[in-house]
């Protein structure tokens, strides 16, 4: 059966977790706050299918994120590696597209 199909769900939208991204960078959010923003809007799905239009980025990024949700890493250092491995322009990629 089509997950698609199934799932009720809005499909992620990159300029919106772009922006939700954004309020952190701009200090208007907490690192947990924005992350658990991102993962409501289906980042971890849209950096696991971003396949051949991510890249090794989608795939380093996916990697930084997996330490937030095993809980091996505290969400400041989330943040910051996610700013760092170009989530902003990932996702400004996939918006494009």
């Amino acid at each position: 059966m089509d997950e698609a199909v199934d799932d009720p769900r809005p499909a992620p939208d990159p300029a919106k977790l772009a922006g939700q991204f954004d309020e952190w960078i701009r200090g208007e959010t907490l690192p947990g706050r924005m992350l658990a923003n991102l993962k409501t809007g289906r980042l971890p799905e849209l950096l696991a299918t971003s396949g051949d239009r991510g890249g090794d980025r989608a795939a380093g990024l996916a990697e930084i994120w997996q330490g937030w949700e095993k809980g091996t890493t505290v969400p400041l250092e989330v943040a910051e590696g996610l700013a760092d491995g170009g989530l902003t322009d990932l996702l400004a990629d996939l918006a494009e597209a």
